[in-house]
């Protein structure tokens, strides 16, 4: 060999060493195999890059099936006769059941009448049934649907949550609204309407909404004062554009003002038929929206709005609305009240629940806004204060209701004290005591994490448990326990698998079922380590056993057994295989001991390190 060939070979070797040798020393077993057979290494997949092993978990599905439904709505109120009259196109991606949907949140002495419904030029016919019109779908093979409403509404002359009085228009639930089922194609049934809590299903929608009403009137909406036009006849007409939002409520008068705040890149609308009560509101909405925003995330939306009212209704919210009683000022009870249904705008609104089964998710967390809302403003004992507040409610129901839980739907409370102190008292401490468990910091992160992953989804106690454990990195049971523990009984701590981190031969691994730690022993999923290590994996019918095979590497594992055989000679671990989620696990001391390969366990970290020798 000439030298310049000879100096070449040498760069060319020591090239393969310096970028190659990670990945030499990782699939050694393998290398070792072929360089003893004489045959080629088969081809594996290049090691992963280092991203957060948790996000690789998805999202659960939300509990309503997103059909992308689109409206377009064109409206008019008619003030002296109390109606809207309407045409509704509403698009949507075709669930393929045999019947379709739409939910009427009326009341029966003011019914929503649906005059007509079709698909192009085709009248289908339709019946009622409680809150549900139900028709044929007439093309059910269709990828998405078009379905032309017209439809008209009677507004309550009431101080209703949806109705009119004193002249100010609270029109929240005005036109028919798509149905929704659940990720297994059922359709959901709308609870009826009691005396507390709305038992409503709402779908995420964008809206093209057309708005005509008298000339003099003032409204906020889901999505901001929209864009104005002078009709004839002393009307005028406003257009709304809004994006991903569970319904389109407006609230409106003659008598109104209405104010403009900023926050950021968030507008908030606030209207009041007082004008001094504008600077009592914006004082409250100055010291609220920056601090949910840092606690919880910003929204997602351009628009929200605050809507003072001279209704029955206490408080309440809607998408992108916080609507509130006017008499709230009496005792200071809107620095309590304007702070939660604000909170809503989070909780229920940009990440909703089933609100008749689970309405003490948001409801729970609207409660636990005000406390660090009085924390931030007031101090510590302003805030401790609040929670003594939950505290008694929690203790009626111990003493008044000791066999119920959170679990109740909204048609199981006894009594109205029973669903309040049950959804505002028990549930605000349960989100306490899990801050009180892991820390101020953690239970940010937690709420933070709820919001970016969940964001315009409908959630139940199992998305929680899912957002707890990234935030803790492990797998969480916490609010799934806790909801089914009785009103009697303490509050269950969450109980965490940690998850570990593996590297491999210095190289950063993450499995799709991750390392975890279970009773103080670190366990690693079988077939995608060992597999990323370089061995055949394969079932011995005839022995019953996991069998292993690598170099001079021959291991027979027993499944939920402690026996190992390595080339022949049966060897003991400390701890036994386990099976997670159809995946086989096995001990650390698999590598350790039994391979002999060098491993390294950081407690503090949680980090595994495993190099073959």
């Amino acid at each position: 060999m000439r030298k310049i060939q000879k100096t070449s070979m040498l760069i060319c070797m020591a090239l393969v060493v310096v970028f190659g040798s990670g990945g030499i020393i990782l699939k050694w077993p393998l290398i070792e195999q072929w360089l003893q057979s004489g045959q080629k290494p088969a081809t594996t997949q290049a090691p992963e890059s280092s991203v957060d092993p948790f996000y690789r978990e998805p999202p659960l599905a939300s509990v309503v099936l997103d059909l992308h439904p689109t409206y377009k709505i064109t409206s008019e109120l008619h003030t002296n006769e109390a109606t809207i009259t309407g045409n509704m196109t509403v698009a949507f991606d075709n669930p393929g059941t045999a019947d379709l949907r739409f939910y009427v949140y009326d009341y029966p002495d003011s019914p929503i009448q649906i005059r007509s419904i079709r698909n192009g030029k085709q009248s289908l016919p339709f019946k009622r049934s409680g809150s549900v019109i139900v028709l044929q779908n007439p093309q059910p093979k269709a990828s998405r649907l078009s379905l032309a409403v017209q439809f008209q509404t009677a507004v309550p002359r009431s101080g209703t949550r949806f109705g009119v009085k004193d002249d100010i228009w609270t029109l929240t639930t005005w036109y028919p609204m798509l149905g929704s089922l659940n990720q297994a194609h059922k359709w959901y049934e709308p609870p009826k309407r009691i005396g507390f809590g709305d038992p409503f299903v709402y779908h995420y929608a964008d809206y093209d909404v057309t708005f005509v009403s008298p000339e003099g009137y003032q409204w906020v909406s889901t999505w901001g004062q929209g864009t104005a036009k002078k009709l004839d006849q002393g009307r005028k007409e406003v257009h709304y554009q809004a994006k991903r939002v569970i319904n389109f409520s407006l609230v409106g008068s003659p008598l109104f003002h209405v104010q403009t705040l900023k926050y950021g890149s968030l507008t908030v609308d606030v209207a009041s038929t007082v004008e001094g009560n504008l600077k009592r509101i914006k004082t409250i909405a100055d010291a609220v929206f920056p601090l949910y925003a840092r606690l919880f995330g910003p929204l997602p939306y351009p628009h929200v709005a605050i809507a003072e009212v001279n209704t029955y209704t206490h408080a309440m919210e809607y998408a992108n609305m916080a609507i509130f009683r006017k008499d709230l000022y009496a005792k200071n009870l809107i620095d309590h009240w304007l702070p939660h249904e604000i909170g809503h705008m989070w909780w229920y609104n940009n990440v909703e629940t089933l609100e008749a089964d689970t309405g003490w998710i948001d409801e729970g967390m609207a409660e636990m806004a005000v406390y660090f809302y009085e924390k931030n403003r007031y101090g510590q004992s302003a805030a401790d204060s609040v929670l003594n507040q939950y505290k008694q409610k929690l203790e009626r129901l111990q003493k008044n209701y000791p066999y119920g839980k959170l679990a109740k739907s909204l048609h199981q409370f006894q009594t109205d004290d029973e669903f309040d102190s049950t959804w505002y008292g028990e549930g605000a401490l349960l989100y306490n005591y899990l801050r009180e468990q892991i820390g101020d910091d953690k239970f940010v992160e937690f709420m933070k994490r709820v919001q970016s992953m969940f964001k315009q989804s409908v959630i139940a106690p199992q998305h929680l448990d899912q957002a707890l454990g990234q935030t803790l990195r492990g797998e969480a049971h916490y609010f799934v326990p806790n909801v089914q523990r009785l009103n009697r009984a303490p509050f269950l701590p969450p109980r965490v698998q940690y998850y570990v981190d593996l590297m491999l031969n210095e190289v950063s691994f993450y499995p799709k079922t991750p390392a975890r730690l279970i009773n103080g022993t670190v366990y690693v999923p079988l077939r995608e380590v060992m597999e990323r290590l370089g061995y055949q994996i394969d079932w011995n019918a005839e022995k019953g056993a996991i069998q292993l095979r690598a170099g001079n590497h021959d291991l027979l594992l027993q499944q939920r057994s402690k026996m190992v055989s390595l080339n022949g000679k049966n060897v003991a671990l400390p701890q036994p295989l386990l099976e997670y989620q159809e995946q086989t696990m096995v001990p650390l001391a698999l590598f350790q001991d039994i391979l002999q390969y060098r491993v390294q366990y950081d407690q503090q970290s949680r980090l595994v390190k495993i190099a073959v020798r």
